[in-house]
């Protein structure tokens, strides 16, 4: 008995059962293609095929596509963040590839063409240059990192650093899953494991950045908010930079950026944008912050920025920097700094034992967690345990 041949080309009605289900607009298509009965033969047998040359060019539109997305990866994850924090994973991907020029010296015996600055750029735009980024070179950057003495702290930021931007790479396509596997397994130093680290090995610490802030006094304070000779326009500005840091623990981002119209000297109040939590706030002014605004503001009538600078711009962190420091050299403190005069201001309210809720939106804090700090910091441990 013959078989009946099978027809190689399937019903219209079971080929669109084929068809994914969440494609529903693509079924109508066909189905309605199909059921035309004008359509010809030999267009409907061609229907859902492609010649060669139309997959060539799909394909070769889906390889520029994937090399724009693997610099579209880096390029969209940049604009999403804060500017300061592009900077500073800069200065994470220097170190870093100052490690791979030096090591590839000592292990090649060859020097790589490209300079730090050329492959600092490189390791921050383009995501195929992770490529020969490997659990094992992140692990002995960390090694080289602490026999350099580089922080603790310092060594766990570069190592977050490094991990995002290898997941970056990963999702463009350059590292593979297993390689990313490994490299999140690449762990950092535990504050106990730092303590252990740091009594092992001669130095625990580079550059001026100190380990722990500065602690001020009453009487240190009341100095430097009224050293300045009030007769110069330079007095007159140190003296409402001091007032402002101590009496409203402002960040020195947040200071030079501060603009005179955001100076409502008649209500008593300042009004400012912080970048750290992305929302203006409106603070009261301090009597001491008053008394030195009314001076100074007639110093600066015209200006936009409340410390105008060079062209039309700000003065720089910096200049605060070094006006802190001189001032803490002449009183014998070692690298006074802007953070310190927050870092006082923040102790003082938790030590007078202010509402947690309220001085973490006057500090510009997005999670309770860093006030905390100041107020474990300020508190007697045996408190109340004492006849």
């Amino acid at each position: 008995m013959s078989k009946k041949k099978t027809s190689s080309r399937l019903p219209g009605q079971q080929r669109t059962a084929l068809l994914p289900p969440a494609q529903p607009m693509l079924t109508g298509i066909v189905r309605e293609r199909e059921e035309q009965p004008g359509a010809p033969e030999e267009e409907r047998k061609g229907l859902g095929t492609l010649a060669g040359e139309d997959l060539d060019l799909l394909r070769r539109i889906a390889d520029i596509a994937d090399l724009y997305a693997q610099h579209e990866v880096f390029a969209r994850y940049h604009r999403r963040q804060a500017h300061n924090t592009r900077i500073r994973q800069l200065w994470d991907l220097k170190a870093f590839a100052t490690f791979c020029l030096e090591a590839g010296v000592r292990t090649t015996g060859v020097a790589l063409q490209a300079d730090v600055a050329t492959l600092t750029q490189a390791l921050f735009l383009e995501a195929s240059t992770w490529r020969f980024v490997t659990a094992g070179l992140i692990q002995l950057f960390l090694s080289w990192m602490e026999r350099q003495g580089y922080a603790i702290d310092t060594m766990n930021v570069r190592l977050s650093t490094l991990k995002r931007y290898c997941r970056l790479a990963a999702d463009a396509g350059v590292l593979s899953q297993e390689e990313l596997y490994r490299i999140s397994r690449v762990q950092g130093y535990r504050h106990k494991e730092g303590r252990h680290i740091d009594r092992q090995r001669p130095i625990t610490r580079r550059g001026a950045k100190k380990a722990e802030p500065n602690p001020l006094t009453e009487e240190q304070v009341a100095w430097l908010k009224r050293c300045h000779d009030p007769n110069t326009p330079q007095g007159r500005r140190a003296r409402v930079i001091l007032c402002l840091l101590l009496d409203l623990g402002l960040r020195v981002g947040e200071l030079v950026a501060l603009q005179v119209k955001d100076v409502q000297l008649s209500r008593g109040l300042l009004r400012f944008y912080r970048e750290k939590v992305d929302r203006e706030q409106t603070h009261r002014l301090s009597a001491d912050c008053l008394q030195a605004l009314r001076a100074y503001l007639p110093d600066v009538a015209g200006e936009r920025y409340l410390f105008p600078g060079y062209k039309g711009r700000h003065i720089s962190t910096r200049l605060v920097e070094y006006l802190l420091k001189d001032l803490g050299d002449q009183l014998g403190i070692d690298h006074l700094s802007p953070h310190d005069c927050r870092h006082y201001w923040a102790t003082y309210h938790a030590g007078h034992q202010r509402n947690l809720a309220q001085l973490q939106q006057a500090g510009g804090w997005n999670s309770p967690a860093m006030v905390l700090r100041y107020y474990v910091a300020s508190e007697i441990a045996n408190e109340g345990l004492l006849p």
